[in-house]
Order: C-alpha cells, then structure tokens, then sequence
C-alpha cells in the first residue's frame, strides 16, 4: 500500500505533499486534504483515522471486476466508483481499472488497486501550480473525471487512425494477426461502451439531483461531463460497428484469396491430369504396346502431352480463370 498525501489550506493554497506522516498535521477546520492510496490493505489507515467515516468493505466490493461505475450518499461524503484506462504499453487495447473517490468540500479520497494515469496527472498538475482552481476538494474530483474523459477521448482518436490503417492493411495481410486485432478491438469496444453508458446514467442522476451527493459539480461541470461520456459512447458504437465490418472485409478478403489459390490449384490438376493418365498409361510396360517399339513414339507422346498442357491454359485463359 503507498499513500500520496497533498496538503492544501482553506484558501486552496498547496502547503505541503508527502507520504502519511503529513496526517500528523492535518487539522479538518484548518485544512483541505486529498489522501491517495494505491494498493490493497488500506483497512489500517481508515482505523487509524476514524474522522473520514469510510468503511474499507467499499474498496473491497467496488474492485470486483465487472462491478459497474456508481455514486453513494453517505451522511457527511460521497462515494463515486469511475472507471479509467489503465496505464500500459498497449493502450490501444482500452483495458479499464476501478477509480474509487470520497469526496465532500473538504476532503478527497481516492482508492486504486494500480498506478492510476489520471490521478498521478492531476496532482502533478496541482504541485505544479501549487493551489487549487477553487478552495473545495469537489473541484479536484472534477479535474480527475475531466482527466479521465480526455485520456479516453485520447486512446478513441488513436483507435481510429488504427483502424483507418488496418482499412489498408487488410489487401496485403499475410496471416490472422489483423483478424485477432480486430477481435481484441471487437471485445473492448462492447465493455468499454457499456461503460461509458453506465457513467452517462451516473451523470444524468446527478443532474437531476440538487442536492449532487456532496459532489460539489455546478451544471455546467456535470453538462460536460455527461456530453463527453455520451460522446465516448457514440464512438464506441461507431468504431463497434467499423470494427464488425473490418472484420467481415478482412474474411472475404481471406476468403478471395483461398478461392485464387484454390482455382489455381484445380487448374494445374486439371491440365497435368491427362498428362498423368498418358505417362500411367505408357508406364505399363505390356509387350504387346505397337508404341513401345515405335522409333518416334517417345517424341509423339511428348508432344501429345505439350498439346494438351498447351490446350488447357488457352482454355483458362480464355474463360479468365488467372
């Protein structure tokens, strides 16, 4: 378990940041706190400091793998459970990890079980700028759901000039990767959409909700929220759909192309059948063949088959079977 602790006083200015130790000088009327725990095992730190009223059970139950994104009213704190990318190499393959936030106007927690991209942007960003834009932690959980729509706004982009290329690739693949591509594509898409409507639902609840759970989004926050989710959602049923016709192109192009492979091979059967019968029959070695002892009968049968060879590709040739 690591614990990133950003320290701010009530006018939003960054005092200190640090590890847990900085607990020790947290004072609730006198500060504004954001508390990042990465890892498992956290039960020690909410037993220790009681004040936040958090129960560990709703790290544990929101970490179950398709445990869907949701918000909570607790007496003094919200609970919003968002899902972000996971931070890969293969970003493309839009694989998704668990975001848990407690949030009122004082205090922020945020539980992950791994490296979390958009919160270590965030409180990058705070460092740097030394305060926050508003002295309340809603605006920070904003500045991470803002953070998490622009890195999926990101990867959909990046999805889509790799499709695009894929678009081209399909006429010169040699083998399935692409097809194995694409139904990786095919799978994400379809998660990562049910996602994105999840959060739509979320948002539209907390837009007709006055009261916001303790969230302290203003309507044009939560507007934008909901339009760049919505936005997401109509992407991934776009590149869905792109995807399942990429991957029927790609079966027919496959397909075409056994097809050519197996027309030529019928073909060159079809031509070397009669020469085989021919050189089986001669093959025969019986006494009583008159070509046997024919002084041009090797030359004849040469040419006989020539003919034949010679015949057959005139024919395909002029059926355009190649």
């Amino acid at each position: 378990m690591t614990i990133h602790i950003l320290l701010f006083d009530n006018q939003g200015q960054l005092l200190s940041h640090g590890d847990d130790n900085l607990m020790s000088q947290y004072d609730p009327n006198l500060h504004l706190i954001w508390i990042d725990i990465s890892g498992p095992n956290n039960q020690a730190f909410f037993n220790k400091h009681p004040q936040f009223g958090i129960d560990n059970l709703d790290f544990e139950e929101a970490h179950r793998e398709r445990h869907p994104p949701q918000i909570e009213a607790y007496s003094d704190h919200a609970y919003l459970l968002t899902h972000e990318l996971m931070e890969r190499e293969n970003y493309l393959l839009l694989d998704r990890s668990h975001l848990l936030m407690h949030v009122n106007s004082q205090f922020l927690i945020t539980q992950h079980l791994k490296p979390s991209i958009s919160v270590n942007k965030v409180s990058q960003q705070l460092i740097d700028n030394n305060s926050i834009v508003t002295p309340e932690m809603s605006s920070v959980c904003f500045a991470i759901m803002r953070q998490i729509v622009t890195d999926y706004l990101a990867v959909m982009l990046a999805l889509e000039e790799r499709l695009n290329d894929i678009e081209d690739e399909i006429f010169d693949a040699s083998s399935d990767d692409l097809l194995t591509e694409l139904m990786a594509f095919s799978s994400k898409l379809q998660k990562a959409k049910r996602s994105f409507s999840y959060h739509e639902e979320l948002l539209q609840q907390l837009l007709g909700d006055d009261g916001q759970h303790h969230i302290g989004f203003d309507y044009s926050q939560l507007s934008y929220l909901y339009n760049q989710f919505e936005r997401l959602s109509s992407r991934a049923s776009l590149y869905q759909g792109l995807v399942s016709s990429l991957i029927n192109g790609f079966i027919s192009v496959s397909a075409h192309k056994t097809n050519r492979v197996m027309m030529t091979l019928t073909l060159v059967t079809a031509i070397f059948l009669p020469l085989t019968v021919i050189a089986g029959i001669y093959g025969m070695n019986f006494d009583n063949m008159p070509e046997l002892k024919w002084s041009y009968g090797y030359f004849a049968v040469l040419i006989l088959m020539a003919l034949i060879a010679v015949s057959g590709l005139w024919i395909a040739k002029i059926k355009r079977w190649f």
